[in-house]
């Protein structure tokens, strides 16, 4: 068996990038349809989620804080924190609830998010009393998404939990839900009776706003819409298009459970490093992101086939051609121009916010350095005008849209081959392991201006 045919995949999948999308619409609770607002602004967030622990010896969180200390100044919407356990990768996320408390301590204004808490792995009483915590040390800056899970190793927190997590998420979100806004439940005490319960400290907001982790399973789509909450997504497991027609099915369910459709926010997770010159922009990324690639690998070859079965020579091609297309397609790496006809195409089929994963292995400064460029591309997109600097900063650059183009121009036959049957090398429902050998496609047009970036921010210790 060679690579490719473990790793078969449609040629439709890799669609010419330039095609014109259409208008999405809303189901009302009527049954009739109105047209999604593709004007209103795309929102930017950072989130944080696999940075390895190893990596570190000290100042192990600076790049959390720095960045988000970065997003509050600049008008980013969010910082996501995720819930990692027992891995390198991502090791340094334990407690969102932890990190979210310091992150309140070094901000002002930014929404703080937990991006996820992996509900059936916690008691819910737990869950809404350390982020009612987090609320008051915020003034009310707390949402949450909330996850079912994916990796049966992390549930030695709650082994019981793991065959009915999908119905202890959602059940578990109205018990947050009643618990958030001061209201009494009963919970069965020591003694074996039952008991009323009330958490403290009560929260700073009366309602808290959740999300659902949809990693591509139209189920939980319709799921999150059905109980009015929003969605948290990413592209491993579907193309736009999918995309577009699982966003259209959670806003009909919203529509027919009593919820406002429009009011369904969707947030896209995507890796994000954008600098003043694509090529410049793909040496920086294409080391650590193959490396990163490579750290992720404990955590899915249970579900498919493993890394570790390819020769060397076959191991070293998969990768790379996964980060190549990887680039072209399915992450928002290139400068603010190449950047933005793929955000116009996510806000198009009704995408509201981009949540910019950028710990995946680039060294902190380069990283800090990049958000300038990010923010340049957050404000041509929210069509906010630009500060002097940033105007005389703009250049022109030009980029190919097809992944089997070398970074040195030239086409590769066998990548071209490689193309047509290369596909993620193992899927889960509900993961959160949101990195995959080679996720579907999606389209980036490119052939735009692009700036160039101001200073790094800040480097104080964190």
């Amino acid at each position: 068996m060679t690579v490719p045919d473990m790793f078969p995949v449609s040629s439709s999948q890799l669609a010419p990038a330039m095609a014109a999308p259409s208008t999405p619409t809303l189901a009302t609770a009527d049954g009739s349809t109105e047209s999604v607002d593709p004007n209103r602004p795309m929102q930017f967030s950072l989130l944080y989620f696999s940075s390895n622990e190893a990596e570190f010896s000290e100042r192990k969180y600076r790049l959390l804080l720095e960045g988000a200390k970065f997003a509050d100044r600049h008008g980013f919407t969010a910082v996501w924190v995720p819930e990692r356990h027992f891995h390198p990768f991502g090791g340094l996320y334990p407690n969102p609830s932890v990190l979210a408390s310091a992150l309140a301590m070094v901000t002002e204004r930014i929404r703080l998010r937990a991006g996820s808490v992996v509900l059936p792995m916690h008691h819910p009483v737990r869950v809404v009393e350390e982020w009612a915590v987090v609320d008051n040390l915020s003034r009310g800056r707390v949402d949450l998404a909330l996850a079912a899970g994916w990796n049966a190793n992390d549930f030695v927190l709650a082994p019981t939990n793991y065959a009915n997590r999908y119905g202890l998420l959602f059940s578990g979100l109205e018990t947050v839900r009643l618990l958030w806004r001061g209201e009494t439940v009963t919970l069965p005490g020591g003694l074996g009776h039952e008991v009323p319960v009330r958490v403290y400290p009560a929260p700073w907001q009366p309602e808290l706003t959740t999300w659902i982790t949809c990693s591509g399973g139209l189920e939980r789509f319709i799921q999150a819409g059905e109980h009015g909450a929003n969605v948290l997504t990413a592209l491993l497991f579907q193309s736009v298009e999918e995309l577009a027609e699982k966003i259209a099915a959670y806003r009909e369910a919203r529509a027919r459970h009593g919820h406002d459709p429009a009011d369904g926010h969707v947030t896209l997770m995507l890796h994000t490093f954008v600098g003043d010159d694509l090529e410049e922009v793909r040496r920086t990324v294409r080391g650590p992101f193959i490396t990163y690639l490579e750290s992720s690998v404990d955590l899915w070859q249970n579900a498919s086939k493993p890394l570790a079965d390819l020769t060397p020579a076959e191991r070293e091609e998969v990768l790379a051609y996964a980060f190549e297309r990887y680039f072209q397609t399915s992450a928002l790496f290139g400068t603010p121009q190449t950047c933005a006809p793929f955000v116009a195409r996510l806000q198009a089929v009704g995408v509201d916010e981009i949540a910019s994963l950028i710990d995946f292995g680039i060294e902190a400064d380069t990283t800090l350095d990049g958000l300038h460029a990010l923010n340049l591309l957050r404000k041509h997109c929210q069509r906010t005008p630009l500060t002097g600097h940033e105007a005389a900063a703009r250049t022109v650059v030009g980029a190919s849209n097809d992944p089997s183009i070398r970074s040195d121009g030239a086409k590769s036959e066998h990548a071209d081959q490689t193309a047509q049957r290369l596909t993620p090398a193992w899927g889960n429902e509900d993961g959160l392991s949101w990195i995959a050998l080679a996720p579907p496609p999606v389209e980036q047009a490119s052939n735009h201006g692009e700036p160039t970036a101001e200073a790094k921010p800040g480097q104080s210790q964190g």
